[in-house]
């Protein structure tokens, strides 16, 4: 008999650093003790003077609705594709102005 009561405070000892909780039936678990935050808040930033269109108000503007400092921008793209599009296009310009 002395060996079941020794061998049971062993057990009383190593049973208080990992003691399970009974937990009622249907309840939910409650959030572990170390447990992170993972809610997030946003807001819109609406900037109603900054607007593309508002821009381009009372510049000329192409077919393609790009202005004069954009279409100078396409001499120096790296595609010729896009270089050959704003030859083409302010040569169209310059011949209707000029008929």
């Amino acid at each position: 008999m002395v060996r079941n009561k020794a061998s049971s405070k062993k057990q009383q000892k190593r049973g208080v650093d990992f003691k399970k909780i009974k937990r009622k039936i249907g309840r939910k678990l409650p959030p572990p003790n170390n447990a992170t935050s993972t809610e997030i808040k946003s807001k819109a930033i609406i900037l109603p003077e900054q607007s593309v269109a508002s821009e381009k108000a009372g510049l000329a503007v192409s077919k393609k609705g790009l202005t004069l400092k954009e279409l100078l921008q396409q001499t120096s793209h790296h595609n010729p594709k896009v270089r050959k599009d704003f030859t083409v296009l302010t040569a169209r310009k310059h011949k209707a102005s000029l008929s």
